[in-house]
């Protein structure tokens, strides 16, 4: 055998190995199919359930926030859930349609939480059509089951950010309407002070411009963040003040912080302040008829804002002293006015925040989480 003779047998592959192999490809190829039909059906429901989450994610909040509107009320709850849950779609029969739930699906673990489940499922008879499922499971016709669960709680807010400067008396019971408290005039935060929804409309003096109509000497109400228990000093001037009107105050302030005073009318950062917010919604005003905010550019007007109410009891002495923060309240904000007076309009609100830790009950502001 020459060289070249021995090269040539060196590659050939004898006639019984040849048939082995075009099983091994045969094998392979099978495989490869499998393992890309089950990624593909794989895809469709991880679509698929992200769509339902989001379903009951809304569903949830929705019956959450029935729960605020009509306390108690777990039927009308329900109801929104329901509705809520088929304004979204998911994937069913190779398109999407609307999520359909049934109040068999809303359960209450809680009495200010709501549970809520969407599907896609044989049993509920709006089972996902997928495309391969049947090559690995014969008996499946081609259909598998996805679900999707979310919780939602509603409950009164005890602190949060973004609250305007000023900390105002909470309403006690002045007889004699002389803007102290005397000997037997009674507070009580939730039966003197502020109540939703009876107060809602309410024209309130968010800060004072006339001296004769302040607490104490020399105090119109400005106060300084953070409050006096943080780790922070409050930090105080025009500066900070005017930017918490016309922004946003990042600090945390709750029920029981002592807020600092800052002393004096501070009329020309409040108009600067006042003016600055004001042109972000200018065209919002209040509605007496429908005790509602109009005209506003936005969803929620950037008017609409928090305020601390301090104890009128605990009320602070002249100079830079603190307040004693009882409540947390809504306003929607109207109007300054030449002595530096502010004005604004008491409301319902809800805002994310600190829950209370005591479910739904009093609280001036309500919160929403989903907390599944």
């Amino acid at each position: 055998m020459n060289l070249l003779q021995a090269f040539r047998s060196l590659g050939r592959i004898p006639r019984n190995e040849r048939g082995s192999a075009l099983i091994m490809v045969a094998v392979a190829l099978a495989a490869i199919l499998a393992i890309a039909a089950i990624s593909i059906d794989a895809a469709v429901m991880v679509t698929t359930r992200t769509q339902l989450q989001n379903a009951a994610d809304a569903a949830a909040l929705a019956g959450a926030s029935a729960m605020i509107d009509t306390p108690g009320d777990q039927t009308e709850a329900t109801n929104r859930a329901v509705n809520f849950a088929a304004l979204n779609t998911a994937q069913r029969t190779g398109a999407r349609s609307a999520v359909v739930i049934t109040p068999a699906d809303v359960t209450f673990p809680q009495s200010d939480v709501i549970r809520v489940t969407t599907h896609r499922t044989q049993s509920t008879g709006d089972a996902l059509s997928v495309f391969f499922r049947k090559v690995v499971d014969p008996a499946s016709n081609n259909q598998a089951d996805v679900t999707a669960v979310a919780a939602a709680q509603a409950y009164d807010v005890c602190g949060s950010r973004c609250l305007k400067p000023w900390g105002i008396p909470d309403r006690w019971q002045d007889d004699n309407a002389n803007n102290q408290v005397d000997a037997g005039e009674l507070y009580d935060p939730q039966i003197t002070g502020y109540q939703a929804p009876a107060d809602i409309g309410l024209s309130v003096t968010l800060k004072v411009g006339n001296p004769q109509q302040t607490m104490t000497p020399g105090t119109f109400y400005p106060v300084n963040y953070p409050p006096l228990n943080q780790s922070q000093s409050p930090l105080t001037g025009a500066n900070y003040y005017r930017q918490w009107i016309a922004d946003c105050s990042p600090y945390l302030v709750g029920i029981g912080d002592q807020l600092q005073v800052e002393p004096g009318n501070m009329v020309g950062p409040t108009r600067q302040g006042m003016d600055e917010l004001i042109a972000l919604d200018p065209s919002a005003t209040w509605d007496s008829t429908t005790n509602t905010v109009i005209n506003s550019a936005y969803g929620k007007s950037p008017r609409i804002a928090l305020v601390p109410l301090f104890d009128p009891t605990l009320a602070p002495n002249s100079g830079r002293n603190y307040v004693t923060v009882t409540q947390v309240g809504a306003f929607f904000i109207e109007q300054t006015g030449p002595g530096g007076e502010v004005t604004g309009r008491f409301l319902d609100y809800t805002a994310p925040g600190v829950p209370c830790g005591t479910g739904l009950g009093s609280g001036l502001v309500k919160g929403l989480s989903l907390v599944e």
